[in-house]
């Protein structure tokens, strides 16, 4: 049920939703055949939404593109601060070689900061690469089940009775 929510939190920021409420309200209000699980859906609106939903897909790619650079940029700004404590931490022990005790005490501090600084440059760089991952995932999903949607349709539609029809010549042509 989470997933479903989280989905449609999706689709709706991506530009979607509209359309596959559209086109399942398409596939909700059509008229069911009896004895069956099979509707009648009028051809020409669900072909405009599918027509719709290829229109959107390359401005959705873009957006992913857009969550794709963000993390990009948010991984620089983890790593230039990385690179500044890293810097503090080597100055700070600089600073307190005036005495041996002091200088001992400031190297195993400048190492203890610097391995906490890498640890947590480690530990963003790591979270930032889930969060991209995890937001392509969603994205993937989105778009498969989309895809998932529109092949189950077009199956359907070819499953019609009218699907192949062709009209029968006129008397005249006989």
């Amino acid at each position: 049920m989470a997933e479903n929510s989280e989905i449609s939190r999706l689709n709706e920021n991506f530009g979607l939703a509209t359309i596959l409420k559209e086109l399942e309200d398409a596939v909700s209000n059509a008229s069911r055949l009896p004895l069956s699980t099979k509707v009648l859906v009028d051809g020409d609106t669900v072909l405009d939404c599918v027509d719709r939903i290829y229109t959107a897909l390359p401005e959705e790619l873009k957006k992913a593109q857009k969550v794709l650079e963000h993390s990009d940029k948010l991984l620089e700004n983890v790593e230039g601060q990385s690179q500044r404590i890293l810097a503090d931490a080597r100055e700070q022990a600089e600073a307190m070689t005036q005495e041996t005790e002091i200088y001992r005490m400031a190297t195993e501090r400048a190492e203890e900061l610097t391995r906490k600084s890498e640890q947590a440059s480690i530990e963003m760089r790591h979270e930032s690469i889930r969060y991209c991952d995890d937001q392509l995932r969603r994205l993937e999903e989105a778009v498969r089940e989309i895809l998932d949607n529109l092949v189950k349709n077009r199956e359907d539609l070819k499953q019609m009775k009218y699907y192949d029809y062709q009209p029968e010549p006129a008397a005249e042509e006989k």
